[in-house]
């Protein structure tokens, strides 16, 4: 028996059914040339161009920095088309997260994301990975309270020095540079995402990288109008004075900051390190079978190059033949990047081409005629179907077909009272030779049906192109007998209508040559007005999703109030290594010229007769010599308070630096930092 590999994933099957019902409704509405699901990856593309173009003008406005920063955004959505260009910036980011995610979804379910399709899988993830910090870089650099947000988690978690330059007196010069960083990144990052995509399609013979002309003109009037509905507008100025008791928070790039609030960085990062981690090593972990690799019969093989031609993953190679065949060129297969498609067994017309898991074309064919030469010898009117092994896995072959009890890649079964049909489950459309085509139509076949799925939809990226292509060619097969059914995957009802229509009489009398989809120019391909307007409001609706998720929400800290205790000290010296034999002159400072052994800082924060902090900083650096900085948020109960400071750095005893009462109001935070000449946390 000839096993059907793709029907083997049978929970991610139950899935795609559910995805191709829903592109099925789509392609009802719209010509499948126009439905924007089968062109997910390349509107991806499309989308970076937009970013990259709209961005361009907003740099030009932009000023750094923590003073003026948000008063350029400011100035930039006081004119329409500046607001229309930071909105348009703002939804494809958005919608370049979404549809990264949903092409991830549609490669999974349909099980594209094993094997030779590795690279292909964790580049993506990569990809997705990169987009998301650029967006939240892009957010941070408007400097309202979500920027402030980010900048407190930031604080809150690296601390140290980098924390303490939100907390500086001199905060707007310190910060500067952080303001330059983070543009040059939010600007380089995309560029180089370019070298992203091309190792993303660096397996593929021809890959795809621009959605067709009136997708992406769709895509960019969805942006547009969803720009003008809700422009989009900054939130309150940052005022790290303050917590941030609610703001709109794009849940695609700044879903995380509420959830690490609520979680906390183990259980989140633990959870995203996880969860992450699986689905990129999923090629690995979960791996599929197919019936390849592809088998080259060297005596056979004439060196024609088609199958090198027409291999969609780059793995086939032609190389300078050696023998006494009188060939030139011997094709080679190379394991590591054949998917199985079937393409080339289809393409070559020497039958030099089979699948080592157990398809064999000459094979197939034989078994193909010698159940029509029965059938036709028995008196019944014959239809041969080809149909590929996703349509099987997917329900999309009538129940009458009988596939289900096949033994061989063939099944005969009655439809209706006289007719039979000989069904043919190939890997994918492009397995059909054409020269069958030719032979079948003289050995009497009276209907040879091609069942494809939509052009932009083949599981391996060119499964119609190429039988397409080959009929192109040879327009002398391209007969009333012959049939070109286009269903989407799974829609077993458009099959049995197709094939029921097809035995009536009035449709034998009246048959006519197929009018076959196009495989050039397919970039000039212009929608109806039906199918232009459908295409554009699901588009419209699909960036409109970026609404809902603006989620308003707030720190948890912020019910109550805050204190930032700030520490940044050179710390108390041992005595100086100095070397044997060596003297210093007078007034050398022998701990800076040899070091020492730093004392670490101990720090003890009372409230109310309370211990809420008592932590212990060491210095930094390598060798230990380094200034010892500190950065720590308490939450505090909103009201009067006594607070009280004691540190120990050389002594074993505690002493006091600060003692006073300070009142706390609800969403303040007050700093109490540390003046090492004078010894003291001085209030802020």
């Amino acid at each position: 028996m000839t096993h059907n590999p793709y029907a083997q994933r049978k929970t991610l099957h139950t899935f795609e059914k559910l995805w191709t019902k829903f592109e099925g409704l789509i392609n009802r509405l719209t010509k499948s040339d126009f439905n924007p699901f089968y062109h997910l990856g390349t509107l991806t593309i499309f989308m970076l161009l937009v970013l990259i173009g709209t961005g361009v003008y907003l740099t030009a406005i932009y000023r750094p920095g923590l003073d003026v920063a948000y008063a350029t955004v400011e100035k930039i959505d006081s004119h329409w088309f500046g607001s229309l260009m930071r909105s348009v910036h703002r939804y494809a980011s958005d919608a370049m997260i979404l549809l990264i995610i949903l092409h991830f979804l549609k490669m999974l379910l349909s099980g594209r994301y094993w094997g030779s399709r590795w690279l292909a899988w964790t580049s993506g993830w990569i990809m997705l990975a990169t987009t998301w910090l650029v967006g939240t870089m892009g957010y941070w650099l408007v400097w309202d309270e979500r920027a402030q947000w980010m900048t407190e988690y930031m604080m809150n978690t690296i601390a140290g020095t980098s924390g303490l330059t939100y907390v500086a007196a001199n905060i707007v010069s310190r910060t500067f540079s952080n303001f330059v960083i983070i543009l040059f990144l939010h600007v380089f990052l995309p560029l180089i995402g370019f070298l992203g995509i091309y190792i993303h399609g660096l397996r593929l013979s021809r890959a795809h990288w621009w959605s067709p002309r009136w997708v992406s003109i769709q895509a960019a009037i969805g942006l547009i109008v969803l720009s003008l509905i809700k422009p989009v507008t900054s939130a309150a100025p940052a005022d790290l004075s303050r917590l941030v008791q609610s703001v709109p928070m794009d849940a695609y790039y700044l879903g995380f900051l509420p959830l690490l609030d609520a979680w906390g960085n183990l259980i989140f990062w633990g959870l995203a390190i996880f969860v992450g981690g699986t689905l990129f090593l999923l090629p690995w972990l979960a791996p599929s079978r197919d019936l390849g690799p592809a088998v080259i019969s060297n005596p056979k093989c004439t060196g024609c190059t088609i199958c090198y031609t027409e291999c969609p993953f780059d793995a086939i190679r032609m190389v300078q033949r050696a023998d006494d065949s009188g060939y030139q060129k011997l094709a080679i297969i190379n394991n590591a990047q054949c998917t199985a498609c079937g393409i080339c067994v289809g393409a070559c017309p020497a039958d030099a081409i089979d699948l080592k898991g157990g398809y064999n074309g000459e094979q197939t064919y034989n078994t193909i005629k010698g159940a029509l030469h029965r059938e036709k010898k028995a008196g019944y009117p014959v239809t041969v179907l080809f149909a590929s092994y996703r349509d099987e896995a997917l329900g999309g072959l009538p129940a009458q077909l009988n596939v289900s009890e096949r033994k061989t890649p063939v099944t005969v079964s009655a439809w209706g009272e006289t007719a039979r049909v000989v069904t043919v489950v190939l890997p994918s459309a492009s397995t059909v030779n054409i020269e069958w085509i030719k032979s079948l139509h003289s050995e009497g076949a009276r209907d040879v049906v091609i069942l494809s799925h939509p052009y932009d939809d083949g599981i391996y990226r060119e499964d119609s192109h190429w039988i397409l292509n080959r009929l192109k060619l040879r327009p002398a097969l391209v007969t009333k007998d012959l049939h070109w059914l286009e269903t989407t995957p799974g829609d077993a009802r458009a099959v049995e209508s197709y094939l029921n229509n097809l035995q009536r009489m009035e449709t034998q009398s009246n048959k006519s040559a197929p009018v076959l989809p196009p495989v050039n120019n397919r970039q000039k391909l212009s929608p109806s007005i039906v199918s232009g307007l459908v295409g554009t409001v699901i588009l419209l609706a699909m960036f409109a999703l970026a609404l809902p998720l603006d989620i308003p929400t707030g720190m948890q800290a912020a019910n109550e109030s805050g204190l930032r205790i700030a520490l940044d000290a050179k710390g108390k010296i041992t005595s100086a290594n100095i070397p044997e034999g060596v003297i210093l002159p007078e007034g050398a400072d022998a701990e800076k010229i040899f070091g020492g052994e730093h004392f670490p800082i101990s720090l003890r924060v009372i409230v109310d007769s309370e211990t809420i902090l008592d932590e212990t900083y060491k210095p930094s650096g390598i060798s230990g010599n380094g200034r010892i900085s500190a950065l720590e948020f308490l939450e505090i109960e909103s009201g009067t308070h006594q607070v009280e400071i004691w540190i120990k750095d050389v002594a074993d005893e505690y002493r006091s630096v600060f003692s006073g009462t300070v009142n706390f109001e609800q969403g303040q935070v007050l700093i109490l930092a540390y003046d090492e000449k004078n010894d003291v946390f001085e209030l802020r």
